[in-house]
């Protein structure tokens, strides 16, 4: 999947398959845009969203993992 960071133009690619959980993943979208742990804290400042198939925006983690 593609993913991206608000104000940034580039796009990274992100194979979901290597993950077990949606802390894996968040941990590499950390370290991926260098959010320096900022992504893992509890007061976070950021939000990860996804668009389903329907179109509509989703937060990361309200869908089970599967």
């Amino acid at each position: 999947m593609l993913v991206h960071k608000r104000g940034i133009a580039l796009d990274r690619s992100v194979d979901l398959t290597k993950f077990n959980n949606y802390e894996e993943l968040i941990a590499e979208l950390d370290q991926l845009f260098k959010f320096n742990s900022e992504l893992k804290a509890r007061n976070k400042n950021w939000l990860i969203v996804f668009t389903d198939d329907e179109g509509d925006m989703m937060l990361v983690g309200d869908d089970p993992w599967s």
